[in-house]
């Protein structure tokens, strides 16, 4: 890989984390001078990875719906375990292969993981999501088939929800449900706080192959008011680094795959 190319890796990985980077910053970090670093970020918005600013770069997600985005409860929890999920998003990239169909629940995760396929450029991809936000991060993208769902929404996390929705989602098939929880637990399975978003993730496990779980190490263990679905309905884990041996043990046991964060592989998976 050249100079550039790994520059500009460091660039998206940078923006991916903290939401916008600093031209004077990076050129400090990647030890070059800021002429580099301003060519780098002119090739970069050329190539429609980023969004220039004055002193910096956007990520070319700060979409119209970004003026909505700042609800409490959405912002509240994209500022949380901000590393966790980026590193997450990261690995459950990983499983997605070009010419895959898809679903990605709504949640602050899953949106991190809309993020990372938007900046990697994977293609081509059938997506469908009932969350608005996800919709809209992944819009306009060459190669990438996307369906929304109707339904009610639910404005603090864009889902879409109710009758409509789960009559739209009763009418596909995906190979891979990537679903945001958050409760997980051996005992009692997966959990919300919502009813009825509850009731389109249960929907949505229902209609894929095979269903991936991301949730960071805080949601292991926790068990919120609402059921979505049995622990033994899920097929993988995708967890950060900060997950024990205990909270994974007893899912191990029940036969779900773990992938999280290790010194040696980004994405390899626990055993």
């Amino acid at each position: 890989m050249s100079h550039a190319a790994q520059r500009a890796e460091y660039i998206l990985q940078q923006l991916l984390l903290h939401g916008r980077v600093d031209a004077e910053q990076l050129s400090q970090q990647l030890e070059v001078n800021a002429s580099t670093i301003r060519r780098d970020l002119e090739r970069m918005e050329r190539q429609n990875l980023l969004r220039r600013i004055h002193g910096g770069a956007l990520p070319v997600d700060m979409l119209a719906y970004s003026a909505y985005s700042y609800g409490l409860t959405f912002q509240e929890n994209m500022s949380r375990q901000v590393e966790e999920k980026t590193q997450i998003a990261r690995i459950a990239l990983q499983l997605i292969q070009p010419g895959d169909t898809i679903a990605l629940s709504p949640g602050t995760t899953t949106t991190h993981l809309a993020r990372a396929i938007r900046q990697s450029r994977l293609q081509p991809l059938t997506v469908v999501t009932n969350a608005v936000n996800i919709a809209m991060e992944l819009s306009g993208l060459p190669g990438i088939t996307l369906t929304l769902t109707g339904g009610l929404l639910l404005p603090d996390f864009f889902a879409l929800v109710g009758p409509l929705a789960e009559q739209s989602l009763n009418q596909v098939f995906v190979a891979k449900a990537f679903i945001g929880v958050t409760g997980l637990s051996a005992e009692y399975g997966l959990t919300g706080p919502n009813q009825l978003e509850s009731l389109s993730h249960r929907l949505t496990m229902q209609r894929a192959q095979r269903t991936i779980v991301l949730a960071d190490a805080t949601k292991l263990g926790s068990v919120a008011l609402h059921a979505i679905a049995p622990i033994t309905t899920m097929h993988i884990l995708v967890t950060d680094q900060h997950a024990t041996e205990e909270q994974l043990t007893p899912l191990r046991t029940l036969g779900i795959d773990i992938y999280q964060p290790t010194f040696e592989n980004a994405a390899h998976p626990g055993n």
